[in-house]
């Protein structure tokens, strides 16, 4: 076995980390950016799918939503409409702009 490091990963400290008042800070400011985007590209007849789309907090995380009924069919259509793709032309652009969207 030269040359060969073995790693322990440490989940604890990693969970500590996730739960760090800055890191939480950084991804509550990330996922409002992408519901900013989100709005911005969303369909709007009465606006109520726009302002359906918000931030919910999700454990050590946060994640996009829509509470909309209608929501799945814009986001992937029906057999009489193509999908809208909202949410994954957000995620898109998240991953290219590194989640400064």
């Amino acid at each position: 076995m030269d040359g060969i490091t073995s790693i322990q990963i440490d989940q604890a400290a990693i969970k500590a980390l996730t739960r760090h008042e800055t890191v939480q800070q950084a991804v509550q400011d990330t996922a409002e950016r992408g519901r900013d985007f989100a709005r911005s590209i969303a369909p709007v007849d009465t606006g109520r799918y726009r302002d359906s789309i918000e931030v919910r907090e999700d454990g050590d995380g946060a994640e996009i939503v829509s509470d909309v009924d209608y929501a799945a069919h814009l986001e992937y259509g029906t057999r009489h409409m193509e999908g809208q793709h909202i949410f994954g032309r957000t995620l898109d652009s998240m991953v290219k702009s590194g989640g400064t969207s």
